[in-house]
C-alpha cells in the first residue's frame, strides 16, 4: 500500500463537494448550491452546514502555528549560540523547554483589590472579554453583571462613572459559567435551569437573552470557538456537546462510548487554535477532543488521585494542561505525552468546584484555598507558591484573568466579586 505524502494529501472531491455545496446553503446561496449539486450528480438534499468554512479556519490557524513553530525552532537555535537573547525571555506564554533554560522567573506579584460589586447571593462565576475591556460575573440569585473595566481601573464608584453598565436577567437558577463571543458583542451564559442564553451586549436596554438553548441536563460550563461558529457545552451528563451558534444543532464528537465520562463535566475549555477542547469530569479524568475527526485522543485517568477534576484549560501554545481537582493540588501536564510535570501545592481543595487557571501572561496560576478563603498564586514554572490574598469571608468560587493585562476577579460565596489589580 502506497504511503500518503502529508505535504500533499488532499480531502478527495467526493468529500470537497458535498462541503462547498453545504456552505452555499449555509450563506444562503441555495440556488448556486442546487446547480452545482446537479452538475456534479451530488445529493442535492444537502442540509445547510458551515463545515467548511470551520475547516479553513483550523488550517489556516494551523498553518499560523507551524510558522511559529518553525520561528521558536530558529529562535532556540539562535539562544544555542547567545543564552542572552532578550526575544527568547519567559513572560510571552508558557514555555517550559525554553524558559527553565533561560533560568528567569517572574518575582512575585503585588496584587490589590480596586473595586467590589454585589450580588444577592454568591457570586460563582466571571469572565473577562476577549479584549479584556469588560467582565462579567454569574451568581446564585440568577443574574449577570456586565462590568468597564477601565472604571474599575479608575477606582470610581460615582454617578455615570459606575462600572456595572449590565445587570441581566433571565435564568431561573444559579448561572454556573460564562463565555464571550470572540467578537466581543454577545454574553452567553448557562445554569442549573439546564439552558444556555445569548445576551446582545450592543444593545443598550438589554435585560433578557434575545436566543437560548435548553438541553436536558444543568449546563456546567461553556465556551466559544474562537471562530465564533460553535459553543461547547459541559453538562451533570457524560458527554460534551457541541452546539452550531446559527442553527444550535447539537453534535456529540465522541464516536466511541468508551470515549465518554463516567460522570458530569465540570469544564470545558477550546485550545486556542480551536483544534481540540480539554474537558474535565467527576469522574476524576481530563479528556482532550480533537474536533476534526471527532475522537478523544488523550485520557488521563484519575488525573488528581481519582478525585473529581475542578477545571481544565489549555495554555496558549497548547502544549500544556492545567487542571485543579479535589485532592488539593493543582497541576501542569504535557498534552502530548500526558504526562505530570509538576503540581501546585498548599491550597486546601476537597469538597467545592473550584476553578484554577493562568495570569495573561502565564507567568503564574491563580486558584482559591476553600479553608481560609485566599487567593493563592503559584510561580507557574517551578510551582513554588508565592503568595496569598485575603479579603473573603466565604468560599471562592471562580478565579477569572484578564487577557490583556495583570489583573483578575474573584468570586465568593459571600455575595461579591472582587477586582484585583497589580500596584
Amino acid at each position: 500500500m502506497a504511503h500518503e505524502d502529508p505535504d500533499t494529501a488532499v480531502l478527495p472531491r467526493e468529500e470537497v463537494i458535498p462541503l462547498i455545496i453545504s456552505q452555499l446553503s449555509e450563506y444562503g446561496y441555495a440556488n448556486l448550491a442546487s446547480v452545482i449539486a446537479e452538475h456534479t450528480n451530488t445529493r442535492s438534499s444537502l442540509s445547510p452546514s458551515s463545515r467548511l468554512a470551520e475547516l479553513c479556519y483550523m488550517g489556516v490557524k494551523s498553518e499560523g502555528l507551524q510558522e511559529g513553530e518553525d520561528m521558536e525552532i530558529g529562535r532556540r537555535d539562535s539562544d544555542d549560540e547567545d543564552e542572552h537573547d532578550e526575544n527568547a525571555r519567559p513572560g510571552t506564554y508558557l514555555n517550559l523547554d525554553v524558559d527553565s533554560k533561560q533560568g528567569k522567573y517572574p518575582p512575585p506579584p503585588n496584587f490589590q483589590t480596586w473595586y467590589i460589586t454585589t450580588h444577592k447571593a454568591g457570586c460563582q462565576t466571571a469572565v473577562f472579554s476577549p479584549d479584556g475591556k469588560y467582565v462579567a460575573t454569574g451568581s446564585a440569585d440568577t443574574s449577570l453583571k456586565v462590568l468597564d473595566v477601565s472604571k474599575m481601573n479608575t477606582r470610581s464608584d460615582s454617578g455615570e462613572d459606575r462600572p456595572v453598565i449590565r445587570t441581566l436577567y433571565d435564568h431561573v437558577a444559579p448561572v454556573n459559567d460564562l463565555a464571550f463571543h470572540p467578537n466581543g458583542l454577545v454574553l452567553a451564559s448557562c445554569s442549573d435551569d439546564q439552558s444556555i442564553k445569548l445576551y446582545d451586549l450592543s444593545k443598550p436596554n438589554v435585560k433578557r437573552a434575545f436566543r437560548y438553548l435548553q438541553d436536558s441536563h444543568a449546563v456546567r460550563s461553556i465556551a466559544f470557538h474562537p471562530a465564533g461558529d460553535f459553543i461547547c457545552a459541559g453538562t451533570d451528563h457524560e458527554a460534551l456537546r457541541i452546539y452550531d451558534v446559527k442553527t444550535f444543532q447539537c453534535y456529540i464528537p465522541a464516536k466511541n462510548p468508551t470515549d465518554l465520562h463516567k460522570g458530569g463535566i465540570t469544564q470545558v475549555r477550546f485550545a486556542s487554535d480551536g483544534s481540540q477542547v480539554v474537558t474535565s469530569s467527576l469522574d476524576g479524568s481530563i479528556k482532550v477532543w480533537d474536533l476534526v475527526s471527532g475522537k478523544c485522543v488523550r485520557t488521563i485517568e484519575g488525573a488528581h488521585s481519582g478525585a473529581a477534576v475542578s477545571s481544565a484549560r489549555f495554555s496558549k501554545n497548547g502544549k500544556y494542561i492545567l487542571s485543579g481537582g479535589q485532592d488539593s493540588v493543582a497541576k501542569l501536564w504535557d498534552v502530548g505525552s500526558g504526562k505530570l510535570i509538576h503540581g501546585f501545592e498548599g491550597a486546601a481543595h476537597k469538597t467545592n468546584i473550584l476553578q484554577t487557571t493562568f495570569t495573561c501572561n502565564e507567568d503564574y496560576v491563580m486558584s482559591s484555598d476553600e479553608v481560609n478563603n485566599t487567593v493563592v498564586c503559584w510561580d507557574s514554572r517551578t510551582g513554588a507558591l508565592l503568595k496569598r490574598w485575603t479579603g473573603h469571608t466565604n468560599t471562592i468560587r471562580c478565579i477569572a484573568t484578564s487577557p490583556t493585562e495583570q489583573c483578575f476577579v474573584s468570586c465568593s460565596d459571600d455575595h461579591r466579586a472582587r477586582y484585583w489589580h497589580i500596584e
